[in-house]
């Protein structure tokens, strides 16, 4: 139960304190779906709550609030030049652009807050970040859970493919060493004869 509540709690904390690498957490939770630890809807459930939840506290208060106490306040990582971009893309994309937030990185929390500054349907946000949310989540628990389960076998594939890599790398090196050894003296004597 506590892994879950750590699993909510940093989601929420993803939207209302950027810095926090709410997905990282997240696809912790699935590696540990994927070795038998936590069950895949705990984790899903409860990454989708908090993402729905900081998404959606973000859009309240700047609904309430309004552009004016945002533009009285400099906030280092929500700069006016910021909202202003998300602004023109909720003109442009409308209700879509709440469906892709959680596809959108960097830029989850500002969306929320343009949205609510934008005064758009609270029910409709509600249900699209909630939709971008579950898509999300399940997309990356499945790919977490999926590394859980295959770790060792990924091992091998990144091993081989770190051989091949320096394989590749070696022989490059040896095939300049030769060329920069013979036949670049070559032409440099052919130079000088002439």
């Amino acid at each position: 139960m506590l892994a879950y509540g750590l699993l909510f709690l940093s989601a929420i904390g993803e939207n209302l304190l950027p810095p926090i690498p709410g997905d990282t957490v997240t696809l912790i939770g699935a590696y540990f779906v994927g070795r038998g630890h936590l069950n895949y809807w705990g984790v899903l459930i409860s990454t989708t709550l908090g993402s729905v939840a900081g998404f959606m506290t973000l859009f309240l208060i700047s609904y309430w609030l309004g552009w004016g106490f945002f533009e009285k306040r400099s906030i280092r990582w929500l700069k006016k030049s910021r909202l202003e971009k998300a602004d023109r893309w909720l003109q442009k994309y409308g209700y879509t652009l709440i469906l892709a937030n959680r596809f959108l990185s960097g830029v989850r929390s500002v969306i929320s807050i343009s949205a609510g500054l934008a005064k758009l349907n609270i029910l409709k946000v509600a249900l699209l970040s909630t939709l971008s949310s579950l898509l999300w989540n399940a997309a990356i628990i499945y790919a977490g859970a999926f590394i859980g389960k295959s770790w060792e076998e990924i091992l091998k594939y990144i091993n081989a493919y770190n051989k091949f890599v320096l394989s590749g790398l070696a022989m490059l090196a040896a095939g300049y060493l030769v060329y920069h050894l013979f036949f670049k003296k070559k032409k440099t004597g052919n130079n000088i004869r002439r």
